[in-house]
């Protein structure tokens, strides 16, 4: 049986969740995604937890990060529309198989 995830782990994986959105859409600044805006230091640590499984990376645009090729095959995977994905999230298991998909992209970075 499947280890059950953390409270930590899942609180990381909505993080990413925020930060893959982001660099999709390039809604936020570089100093969001580095974790420089105030309540946001973990967003620096899910980006930098995307970059290394290969999800985002920097562009060296004002908007800072963009998903990878594997990035966006990872958001239409898992994503496929941002409004009804980000409702359904919070309901019981979703944000664990996040969690768990985002664990295995890891993984296969390495």
């Amino acid at each position: 049986m499947a280890k059950e995830l953390s409270a930590q782990e899942l609180s990381a994986a909505r993080q990413c969740v925020d930060v893959l959105q982001a660099a999709e859409k390039g809604a936020r600044t570089p100093g969001w995604f580095r974790g420089e805006v105030r309540g946001k230091e973990a967003v620096g640590r899910a980006t930098n937890a995307l970059v290394g499984s290969g999800l985002v990376q920097p562009d060296g645009s004002p908007q800072a990060f963009r998903l990878t090729t594997k990035g966006k095959a990872f958001v239409t995977e898992q994503v496929k529309d941002w409004e009804s994905f980000l409702a359904k999230l919070n309901r019981p298991g979703n944000l664990e198989k996040v969690a768990k998909a985002l664990q295995q992209a890891a993984a296969g970075k390495k």
